[in-house]
């Protein structure tokens, strides 16, 4: 059986890139081919063409330019793991309304593949180049937003109309869904959970930390974050390593800015303490066991919900959440561990249920 998927797998982001490769090598577990295909919207991959001067401005497109030229040690290390990847030939617009009998079962996701502004409405990551409904599966696709405006429901009617199976990564997916076709769609858990630690440790890389750390990996400013880390440094004299930089005003530590995936696994895996607002920065913590707190924004609700799931929501810590006076508390893994093994699996069993019903 050959089964492919369509994601961002051409994006420079961790969590896109690890819940890409995720993907994939559960698919192959399950003892079925599978292809990522190597598509990439016209609307994702035009950030430093000349059109993009007037949308811009000139500052800001040049500023663009030269971040991205900073960037290009980074940018080598995701063309590195991508080489992990088993894609398609390429395709365009065209060329991928013309392989549909190529493959037995077509798969979306993961990540927000159906956040119809992102990707400017591309109907290629909604299958409409597969006609035949039996085909066409999602696994923890996401809209990225809670609830439509109103006059976007016919477009999304005719985007995701005969797909025959829905499994989604939020609650509030499953809601959209019901309004729309009336379908029960299930919740499934992000595609790098359903890898487990040992597997993870092949996909790693030494970064070049040879004594014990504090990793923060950071997406947004946050004081709050700035407070813990350095609470947890005084605590326990470690060193302070980050991805790729701290935003903010701290400057005692070690940035990684040109890290690609397989080093961002192995910082995780050799961390003895994690200071994140990511989610996958969460995910991977608690995948190799590490002592992680969570300084999220009050509306944030996946960090919540996932660490609520395994059992620990005291590692979150929200901007008018007093921080705790022993940051060194070490969590214990044992539910912990057990409870991700039952994620994982329900997770596994979706995916059995598109791929065997199939075959």
């Amino acid at each position: 059986m050959k089964t492919a998927t369509i994601t961002f797998h051409n994006t420079n982001n961790f969590g896109a890139a690890l819940q890409c490769y995720a993907l994939q090598q559960s698919l192959l577990a399950l003892g079925v081919e599978n292809e990522i295909l190597d598509y990439t919207s016209p609307y994702l991959n035009k950030p430093y063409k000349l059109s993009a001067l007037k949308e811009k401005g000139v500052v800001r497109y040049f500023l663009g330019m030269a971040y991205s030229l900073l960037r290009m040690p980074r940018n080598k290390a995701f063309r590195k793991f991508r080489r992990l990847l088993r894609l398609s030939k390429p395709l365009d617009k065209d060329t991928i309304k013309t392989i549909e009998n190529e493959y037995d079962l077509f798969i979306t996701g993961s990540d927000q593949v159906w956040n119809g502004s992102l990707v400017g409405y591309d109907d290629s990551y909604f299958l409409h180049f597969v006609k035949d409904g039996n085909k066409k599966g999602s696994y923890a696709a996401s809209f990225g937003f809670l609830k439509f405006e109103e006059e976007l429901k016919p477009k999304y009617r005719e985007l995701l109309q005969n797909y025959k199976y829905y499994n989604i990564r939020e609650t509030s997916g499953v809601d959209i869904l019901k309004d729309l076709f009336d379908v029960d769609a299930n919740v499934t858990v992000d595609p790098t959970l359903l890898v487990d630690k040992d597997s993870w440790s092949k996909v790693a890389n030494n970064a070049g930390i040879s004594e014990p750390y504090i990793l923060v990996y950071q997406i947004s400013p946050s004081g709050k974050l700035i407070e813990v880390v350095k609470q947890l440094k005084k605590q326990t004299n470690l060193k302070v390593v980050a991805v790729p930089f701290i935003m903010g005003y701290y400057f005692d530590y070690t940035p990684k800015p040109t890290v690609g995936p397989s080093e961002w696994v192995g910082l995780f895996q050799n961390a003895s303490y994690v200071v994140t607002d990511s989610f996958h920065g969460t995910t991977f913590s608690m995948i190799f066991n590490r002592n992680v707190w969570c300084c999220i924004p009050e509306n944030e609700s996946r960090i919540n919900s996932f660490l609520s799931m395994v059992g620990i929501p005291e590692r979150l810590l929200y901007p008018r959440t007093a921080i705790p006076e022993n940051l060194t508390e070490i969590i214990p893994f044992g539910q912990i561990n057990i409870k991700l093994g039952e994620i994982r699996e329900q997770g596994l069993a979706a995916l059995r249920t598109m791929v065997y019903e199939n075959k």
